[in-house]
């Protein structure tokens, strides 16, 4: 082999062993590195170890608590425990104030839109007739046009020919008496219509005056709806936002909102099954003694039947008795006989005159009985009277309450806008007051029950079926079996936990509940 060929030989060995010896370096400095890393580790976790035994002996080493810090500790935690009490009262009471409030915007949110729809139905109807009356103005004028031009072409003629001489000359230039005579007439005609239509056109005139007033207030009137629709809109705007920031406030505090409707609704349906209660009984008991007099009535009516009828036989017998004592007076012989026969008589007639006064006492007593049925059916048909003058007062009774007032709470069940799944629900309404406030009669009526009720009274009046039912009342003025008239005072309104002035109020027909919003004004 050549020397050319054996040098790359040679440097390609020296460069094999070269690669060999670094890659053998590198090994050896990795292998160092982790022992190093390794040594670390270990020194990491004697430390740890260490301290943890350090903290194990201070804590063996610390001293218990004395009596004072645990008491001290104590007191802060009641103290946290009050003040977190506190608070949730407070939030109650705000949750409960703001949806109170909810309710009463709600209430006037609806009233003023209500208002501000009928200013709007007003605005158009005056708006058509400013129309109306703006084309009867377009055609007056048109007539008093045309009627200034008729009376200036004749003023302009009675001018030409106004000569007192032109208008002689026009008589006597006739060709016979007659015609001059008719001529004369004419002028005095002529003259009367010249007159009228003067008056005609200061008529006309008046007229178009009086449809420009009316133009003018009709506008007038219009201009002030709509000022008023303005305000309106603006105190509307006002409500809403007022409202959307309790609902937001309600809507972050949602779970408290709930409980306390629950808590509400659960009184309500307390009270509600008590109202029940009573009128049922009222109603089971109306019906026992609608029984109990049909039974007695009938027993009576037997019984003076019977006694009647007994009498009448009675009466009859004694009649019989003393023809027959009559007939055998007429025919005794003797003395002894015919003093026999008159006490007979006499005993007879005497049993007779008895028996005919029973017959009397029976008729009358069967004639006050009928009397008494009659009663019954005339104080059952006023009883039905006065449910139908209270059917055709429907929506023309007053307001169960003295002074201003707004309701807070409809019948049957409603959501209030913009709360998050609350529904509400009630079998009255309630109504909010100002102080020394009242309850009042919507009819004239009986107080068929007065109870009290978680601290509060209740006053139930009847009104033939009907039943009205006045709840959270603090002192009472009536009596059970009290007779009342329409707006009569029933007692006053007592406050409630949160110092407001609430009134529930329902309205019955039997056991049937109504909505009282229809029913009052």
């Amino acid at each position: 082999m050549s020397l050319a060929l054996l040098l790359p030989l040679s440097a390609q060995s020296t460069k094999k062993t070269s690669a060999s010896s670094k890659k053998t370096t590198a090994t050896k400095t990795t292998t160092q590195k982790k022992s190093t890393a390794t040594q670390k580790k270990a020194t990491t976790t004697q430390k740890k170890s260490t301290a943890t035994k350090k903290t194990t002996t201070t804590q063996k080493k610390a001293t218990p608590k004395t009596k004072a810090q645990l008491k001290k500790e104590q007191e802060a935690t009641q103290k946290a425990r009050k003040q977190s009490q506190a608070r949730l009262a407070q939030l109650n009471k705000n949750v409960k104030a703001s949806l109170d409030s909810v309710l009463v915007l709600d209430n006037q949110i609806g009233r003023q839109q209500k208002s501000i729809d009928s200013l709007n139905r007003e605005i158009r109807t005056l708006g058509a007739k400013i129309d109306t009356l703006n084309a009867q103005l377009k055609k007056l004028q048109k007539e008093l046009e045309t009627k200034k031009q008729r009376y200036a072409k004749a003023m302009v003629y009675m001018r030409k020919n106004r000569s007192v001489q032109n208008k002689l000359m026009f008589v006597f230039s006739a060709d016979n008496f007659t015609q001059m005579l008719r001529r004369f007439r004419y002028m005095q005609e002529y003259s009367k219509f010249q007159k009228a239509q003067g008056e005609l056109l200061k008529a006309k005139q008046q007229e178009v005056r009086a449809k420009q007033n009316e133009l003018l207030a009709a506008k007038t009137q219009k201009e002030q709806n709509l000022h008023a629709v303005e305000q309106k809109k603006k105190a509307l705007n006002d409500m809403r936002e007022s409202c959307q920031t309790q609902v937001a406030f309600l809507n972050k505090n949602i779970s408290t909102v709930r409980k306390q409707i629950q808590d509400f609704q659960k009184k309500e349906q307390a009270l509600n099954a008590e109202i029940d209660r009573i009128i049922k009984e009222e109603i089971e008991a109306a019906r026992r003694a609608e029984e109990e007099r049909k039974r007695k009535a009938e027993a009576e009516a037997r019984e003076k039947a019977r006694k009647l009828a007994e009498a009448k036989a009675a009466a009859e017998r004694a009649r019989k008795a003393a023809e027959a004592a009559e007939a055998a007076r007429k025919n005794a012989k003797t003395d002894a006989e015919k003093n026999q026969a008159k006490a007979d008589e006499a005993k007879a007639k005497a049993q007779l005159k008895a028996a005919e006064a029973d017959v009397k006492i029976a008729t009358r007593e069967e004639k006050e009985e009928r009397e008494k049925a009659q009663a019954w059916q005339e104080d059952t048909s006023a009883s039905t009277q006065l449910s139908s003058t209270f059917t055709k007062n429907k929506g023309k009774l007053p307001m169960p309450i003295t002074g201003s007032y707004s309701v807070i709470g409809h019948y049957g069940k409603y959501t209030v806008a913009g709360l998050k799944n609350v529904t509400l629900n009630n079998r009255g309404i309630d109504i909010r007051g100002q102080e020394g406030c009242s309850a009042r009669s919507i009819f004239d009526g009986q107080v068929s029950s007065v109870f009290q009720y978680a601290g509060f009274y209740t006053v139930m009046l009847r009104h033939g079926s009907y039943i009205s039912v006045y709840s959270g009342l603090s002192s009472v003025s009536v009596t059970k079996g009290q007779k009342v008239s329409t707006r009569e005072s029933l007692g006053k309104v007592g406050k409630n936990a949160d110092g407001k002035y609430v009134l529930h109020f329902q309205l019955r027909n039997g056991s049937t509940g109504l909505n009282p919003e229809l029913w009052v004004k």
